[in-house]
């Protein structure tokens, strides 16, 4: 005896929806320099900063070292301000 085909329910088609894709901002231009001289410069003046950043941050965590935290200005403006404070608390 042949056998009719068996009927397969139809599954309802469910909606297939994509991950949310965040496109990356795009980055600001560097525009690098062609002359020789002013790329040693560049490179030179890339590596002190780098420097100077890490040394003020070493600074504020320690505290204590002959590193300062922050340059001499800022050091000045911040004892003037606190002087400030001492003076207006005093008449008080």
């Amino acid at each position: 005896m042949a056998q009719a085909p068996l009927k397969v329910k139809s599954k309802e088609k469910t909606r297939i929806t994509k991950k949310q894709q965040n496109p990356k901002k795009a980055a600001p231009k560097i525009i690098k320099p062609k002359n020789k001289q002013l790329q040693q410069l560049n490179k030179i003046g890339k590596s002190y900063s780098v420097t100077s950043s890490t040394e003020k941050l070493i600074a504020s965590r320690v505290g204590h070292l002959e590193i300062l935290k922050g340059s001499r200005r800022e050091i000045e403006k911040a004892e003037k301000l606190k002087k400030k404070k001492e003076a207006e608390k005093a008449k008080q």
